[in-house]
Protein backbone atom coordinates (compact mmCIF):
# COMPACT_ATOMS: atom_id res chain seq x y z
CA UNK A 1 0.00 0.00 0.00
CA UNK A 2 2.90 2.38 0.42
CA UNK A 3 4.49 1.62 -2.71
CA UNK A 4 1.29 2.39 -4.02
CA UNK A 5 0.83 5.67 -2.49
CA UNK A 6 4.44 7.02 -3.45
CA UNK A 7 3.18 5.75 -7.13
CA UNK A 8 0.68 8.33 -7.04
CA UNK A 9 2.84 11.17 -5.34
CA UNK A 10 4.70 10.32 -8.50
CA UNK A 11 2.94 10.95 -10.94
CA UNK A 12 1.20 13.69 -9.53
CA UNK A 13 4.62 15.71 -9.36
CA UNK A 14 5.75 16.27 -12.80
CA UNK A 15 7.44 19.25 -11.81
CA UNK A 16 9.91 16.68 -9.80
CA UNK A 17 11.76 15.81 -13.43
CA UNK A 18 15.27 16.11 -13.89
CA UNK A 19 15.01 17.84 -17.54
CA UNK A 20 12.33 19.76 -19.04
CA UNK A 21 9.63 17.84 -20.88
CA UNK A 22 9.72 18.40 -25.20
CA UNK A 23 6.13 18.33 -27.15
CA UNK A 24 5.67 17.44 -30.32
CA UNK A 25 3.64 20.31 -31.73
CA UNK A 26 1.31 19.69 -34.43
CA UNK A 27 1.37 21.58 -37.81
CA UNK A 28 -2.01 20.85 -39.89
CA UNK A 29 -1.04 22.45 -42.87
CA UNK A 30 1.70 19.86 -43.27
CA UNK A 31 -0.31 16.76 -42.49
CA UNK A 32 -3.71 15.80 -44.46
CA UNK A 33 -5.31 14.35 -41.39
CA UNK A 34 -8.87 14.50 -41.55
CA UNK A 35 -10.14 11.24 -40.21
CA UNK A 36 -9.38 10.00 -36.35
CA UNK A 37 -9.58 7.22 -34.27
CA UNK A 38 -9.59 7.34 -30.90
CA UNK A 39 -7.95 4.43 -28.65
CA UNK A 40 -10.17 3.13 -25.51
CA UNK A 41 -9.47 2.24 -22.24
CA UNK A 42 -7.42 6.01 -21.73
CA UNK A 43 -8.48 6.04 -17.44
CA UNK A 44 -7.74 4.46 -14.92
CA UNK A 45 -9.88 1.60 -13.02
CA UNK A 46 -10.05 4.16 -10.03
CA UNK A 47 -10.47 8.01 -9.40
CA UNK A 48 -7.84 8.98 -6.70
CA UNK A 49 -8.71 11.02 -3.77
CA UNK A 50 -4.94 11.75 -2.33
CA UNK A 51 -3.92 13.98 0.31
CA UNK A 52 -0.33 15.14 -0.12
CA UNK A 53 2.18 14.96 2.99
CA UNK A 54 -0.83 14.57 5.55
CA UNK A 55 -0.33 14.38 9.36
CA UNK A 56 0.10 10.71 10.29
CA UNK A 57 2.98 10.53 7.42
CA UNK A 58 5.10 12.41 9.09
CA UNK A 59 5.33 9.66 12.10
CA UNK A 60 7.79 6.69 10.46
CA UNK A 61 6.29 3.78 9.53
CA UNK A 62 3.38 3.16 11.96
CA UNK A 63 2.27 6.60 10.86
CA UNK A 64 2.80 6.04 7.01
CA UNK A 65 0.82 3.02 7.42
CA UNK A 66 -1.92 4.75 8.67
CA UNK A 67 -1.67 7.64 6.50
CA UNK A 68 -1.95 4.56 3.84
CA UNK A 69 -4.78 3.48 5.23
CA UNK A 70 -7.01 6.35 5.48
CA UNK A 71 -5.80 7.04 1.90
CA UNK A 72 -7.45 4.15 0.49
CA UNK A 73 -10.65 4.30 2.73
CA UNK A 74 -10.88 7.93 1.27
CA UNK A 75 -10.23 6.42 -2.27
CA UNK A 76 -12.80 3.41 -1.86
CA UNK A 77 -15.44 6.29 -0.60
CA UNK A 78 -15.03 8.36 -3.69
CA UNK A 79 -15.03 5.89 -5.98
CA UNK A 80 -18.11 4.37 -4.06
CA UNK A 81 -19.74 7.65 -4.81
CA UNK A 82 -19.43 7.79 -8.07
CA UNK A 83 -20.52 4.01 -8.59
CA UNK A 84 -23.90 5.04 -6.63
CA UNK A 85 -24.71 7.51 -9.43
CA UNK A 86 -23.11 5.62 -12.37
CA UNK A 87 -20.84 7.75 -13.40
CA UNK A 88 -18.80 6.63 -16.20
CA UNK A 89 -15.66 9.05 -16.43
CA UNK A 90 -14.67 7.32 -19.47
CA UNK A 91 -17.36 7.40 -20.78
CA UNK A 92 -17.55 11.01 -20.73
CA UNK A 93 -14.13 11.86 -21.41
CA UNK A 94 -14.84 9.73 -24.66
CA UNK A 95 -17.97 11.86 -25.73
CA UNK A 96 -16.28 15.18 -24.96
CA UNK A 97 -12.94 14.46 -26.89
CA UNK A 98 -14.93 13.57 -29.84
CA UNK A 99 -17.22 16.40 -29.74
CA UNK A 100 -14.32 18.81 -29.32
CA UNK A 101 -12.82 17.17 -32.36
CA UNK A 102 -15.61 17.34 -34.58
CA UNK A 103 -16.06 20.77 -33.54
CA UNK A 104 -12.76 21.39 -35.31
CA UNK A 105 -13.35 20.00 -38.37
CA UNK A 106 -12.33 15.97 -38.06
CA UNK A 107 -14.47 13.10 -38.51
CA UNK A 108 -14.13 10.47 -35.58
CA UNK A 109 -14.64 6.82 -34.39
CA UNK A 110 -13.88 4.79 -31.76
CA UNK A 111 -11.71 2.04 -32.31
CA UNK A 112 -11.52 -0.65 -29.53
CA UNK A 113 -8.15 -2.51 -29.03
CA UNK A 114 -6.44 -4.42 -26.10
CA UNK A 115 -6.96 -3.10 -22.83
CA UNK A 116 -3.38 -1.55 -21.18
CA UNK A 117 -1.24 -3.46 -19.12
CA UNK A 118 0.05 -0.33 -17.75
CA UNK A 119 -0.84 3.41 -17.76
CA UNK A 120 1.13 4.81 -20.59
CA UNK A 121 0.96 5.63 -24.08
CA UNK A 122 0.58 2.55 -26.45
CA UNK A 123 3.63 0.98 -27.65
CA UNK A 124 2.08 -0.36 -30.70
CA UNK A 125 -1.24 0.27 -32.87
CA UNK A 126 -3.57 -2.32 -34.25
CA UNK A 127 -4.68 -2.33 -38.03
CA UNK A 128 -7.09 0.87 -38.93
CA UNK A 129 -8.90 1.39 -42.44
CA UNK A 130 -10.03 4.67 -43.23
CA UNK A 131 -8.91 6.53 -41.38
CA UNK A 132 -5.66 8.92 -41.26
CA UNK A 133 -4.81 8.87 -38.21
CA UNK A 134 -5.08 7.63 -34.36
CA UNK A 135 -5.33 9.58 -31.36
CA UNK A 136 -3.93 8.02 -28.25
CA UNK A 137 -4.89 9.31 -24.80
CA UNK A 138 -3.31 8.05 -21.60
CA UNK A 139 -4.77 9.99 -18.43
CA UNK A 140 -2.39 9.18 -15.71
CA UNK A 141 -4.20 9.76 -13.01
CA UNK A 142 -8.49 11.28 -12.35
CA UNK A 143 -9.83 12.68 -9.28
CA UNK A 144 -8.95 14.97 -6.37
CA UNK A 145 -5.91 16.09 -4.76
CA UNK A 146 -5.08 17.79 -1.84
CA UNK A 147 -1.57 19.64 -1.62
CA UNK A 148 -1.80 18.87 2.34
CA UNK A 149 -3.69 18.61 5.88
CA UNK A 150 -6.29 21.29 5.87
CA UNK A 151 -5.92 21.93 2.27
CA UNK A 152 -8.63 21.81 -0.34
CA UNK A 153 -9.45 19.09 -2.40
CA UNK A 154 -9.54 19.94 -6.00
CA UNK A 155 -9.98 17.95 -9.04
CA UNK A 156 -6.78 16.67 -10.61
CA UNK A 157 -6.26 14.84 -13.39
CA UNK A 158 -3.26 14.09 -15.91
CA UNK A 159 -3.26 13.07 -19.45
CA UNK A 160 -0.43 12.30 -21.95
CA UNK A 161 -1.95 12.77 -25.93
CA UNK A 162 0.06 11.54 -29.16
CA UNK A 163 -1.67 11.59 -32.64
CA UNK A 164 -0.31 8.78 -35.09
CA UNK A 165 -0.30 8.50 -38.70
CA UNK A 166 -1.89 5.14 -39.89
CA UNK A 167 -0.03 5.05 -42.90
CA UNK A 168 3.54 4.98 -41.18
CA UNK A 169 3.00 4.92 -37.77
CA UNK A 170 5.00 8.10 -37.20
CA UNK A 171 3.92 10.43 -34.44
CA UNK A 172 2.63 13.62 -35.69
CA UNK A 173 2.01 15.48 -32.10
CA UNK A 174 3.05 14.41 -28.76
CA UNK A 175 1.65 16.42 -25.66
CA UNK A 176 1.07 16.03 -21.53
CA UNK A 177 -1.99 17.99 -20.25
CA UNK A 178 -1.94 18.47 -16.26
CA UNK A 179 -4.85 19.54 -14.86
CA UNK A 180 -4.24 21.32 -11.23
CA UNK A 181 -0.93 19.32 -10.78
CA UNK A 182 1.19 19.72 -7.62
CA UNK A 183 4.06 22.09 -9.04
CA UNK A 184 3.74 23.12 -12.91
CA UNK A 185 6.41 21.90 -14.71
CA UNK A 186 8.22 23.00 -17.55
CA UNK A 187 7.13 21.88 -21.14
CA UNK A 188 3.90 20.61 -19.85
CA UNK A 189 0.21 21.78 -20.66
CA UNK A 190 -0.78 23.01 -17.11
CA UNK A 191 -4.30 23.74 -16.19
CA UNK A 192 -5.82 25.57 -13.30
CA UNK A 193 -8.35 24.04 -11.29
CA UNK A 194 -12.06 25.69 -11.35
CA UNK A 195 -12.41 27.37 -8.44
CA UNK A 196 -16.47 25.75 -7.88
CA UNK A 197 -15.34 22.69 -7.44
CA UNK A 198 -12.99 22.99 -3.99
CA UNK A 199 -14.39 20.53 -1.45
CA UNK A 200 -12.69 21.47 2.47
CA UNK A 201 -12.71 18.24 3.82
CA UNK A 202 -13.24 14.48 3.25
CA UNK A 203 -17.05 14.55 4.74
CA UNK A 204 -17.33 17.59 2.14
CA UNK A 205 -16.33 15.83 -0.67
CA UNK A 206 -18.53 13.02 -0.15
CA UNK A 207 -21.96 14.72 0.48
CA UNK A 208 -23.05 15.36 -2.70
CA UNK A 209 -21.72 12.70 -5.10
CA UNK A 210 -23.51 14.41 -8.21
CA UNK A 211 -21.20 17.52 -7.80
CA UNK A 212 -18.39 15.34 -6.71
CA UNK A 213 -18.79 13.93 -10.18
CA UNK A 214 -18.98 17.21 -11.84
CA UNK A 215 -16.21 18.43 -10.59
CA UNK A 216 -13.86 15.18 -12.36
CA UNK A 217 -16.49 15.82 -15.39
CA UNK A 218 -15.47 19.35 -15.72
CA UNK A 219 -11.84 18.76 -15.39
CA UNK A 220 -11.77 15.48 -17.97
CA UNK A 221 -13.88 18.05 -20.40
CA UNK A 222 -10.76 20.56 -20.34
CA UNK A 223 -8.36 18.33 -20.71
CA UNK A 224 -10.18 17.09 -23.85
CA UNK A 225 -10.66 20.86 -25.20
CA UNK A 226 -7.06 21.39 -24.74
CA UNK A 227 -6.07 18.28 -26.85
CA UNK A 228 -8.29 19.27 -29.42
CA UNK A 229 -7.28 22.58 -29.43
CA UNK A 230 -3.58 21.30 -30.24
CA UNK A 231 -4.45 19.56 -33.28
CA UNK A 232 -6.19 22.55 -34.51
Amino acid sequence: MIKKILGIAAILSLGACASPYVATPYDRTAHNVQSITMMDDALPEKAIAYEVASVGSNFGLIGALVDAGIQASRQDAVNDALVSIDFDAEERLERRMASALSTHGYNVAPLSGTARAKRDLLETYPDASGVDAYLDVSVTHYGYLSSGAGQPFRPSVGAEVRLVKVSDRSTLMENIIVYNPLAPAEGVVTLAPNPEYAFNNRAELLENPARLAAGIEDALNQVADTAARLLQ
